[in-house]
């Protein structure tokens, strides 16, 4: 592996997961270097910093290193950014916080810069942390996420098609597998996530909310070669189950 050295980065935490007595493996979407896993000394009794390692936490890094043989990256020091007290405290926000980061853990490549994704990141939970609707910011997400990373279908103009393939990116004149393929209703929603600030589709069902969504997610595990569970998502729709 490649050695890694950095005064300071903005990280997000992705996953947290207890190694021994006051240790932790810590995966987080690091600005500079991507998906990256840490190796976190969080300390013992009265002083261990548990807290800090929630998922969606906005920390900032400093005295980052590994060295080419070692595996996890160590650093000096870590500090929030932002306390999210709304999204601890809040199961309805916490529960999109989660997702979003399942998402970008299970899709985006280990050590790969993404720099526009991290920010991306940031300001969804940070929106998360402070908007008074919240039942349509994981498909926003998930559209600006398809566009930054360059992978959106293009747009099928003013054609009579009647689906999109989820698989291949185009647009079909026929509607294939539910699984595999959105109809033109929901696709014409999938392609207007696509843009910042989208408006919300007033006229749409939860169902309608979670064919979407699922397609989303399906569409980027197809273009990126990833098909892992995304096993966050029952729990974000059981939360969501009456909210538009």
């Amino acid at each position: 592996m490649p050695s890694i050295q950095n005064e300071i980065d903005s990280a997000i935490v992705l996953t947290s997961r207890p190694y021994s007595d006051g240790k932790r493996v810590v995966r987080v979407m690091s600005r500079t270097h991507g998906a990256i896993a840490l190796w976190v000394n969080e300390g013992r009794g009265k002083n261990r910093r548990i807290a800090m390692w929630h998922a969606g936490a906005l920390l900032e890094l400093s005295g980052m290193n590994r060295k080419g043989s070692e595996g996890l990256i160590r650093f000096r020091e870590a500090r929030r950014t932002v306390v999210l007290d709304a999204v601890i405290r809040d199961p309805r926000r916490s529960a999109v916080v989660f997702f979003i980061c399942e998402v970008i853990e299970k899709t985006m490549a280990e050590e790969t810069p993404h720099p526009e994704v991290h920010d991306l990141m940031a300001r969804t939970i940070c929106e998360i942390e402070s908007s008074t609707t919240l039942g349509w910011i994981h498909a926003a997400f998930l559209g600006q996420l398809i566009r930054l990373l360059g992978i959106a279908p293009v747009s099928p103009g003013n054609s009579d098609f009647t689906s999109l393939d989820l698989q291949s990116g185009d647009w079909k004149y026929e509607i294939g597998l539910e699984k595999e393929s959105l109809e033109k209703s929901i696709a014409d929603g999938f392609m207007a996530f696509l843009e910042p600030e989208a408006p919300v589709p007033t006229m749409w069902s939860i169902a309608d909310r979670k064919r979407l969504v699922l397609g989303q997610v399906r569409y980027l595990q197809h273009q990126l070669g990833t098909v892992r569970e995304i096993k966050s998502y029952a729990v974000l729709e059981a939360v969501f189950d009456n909210e538009r």
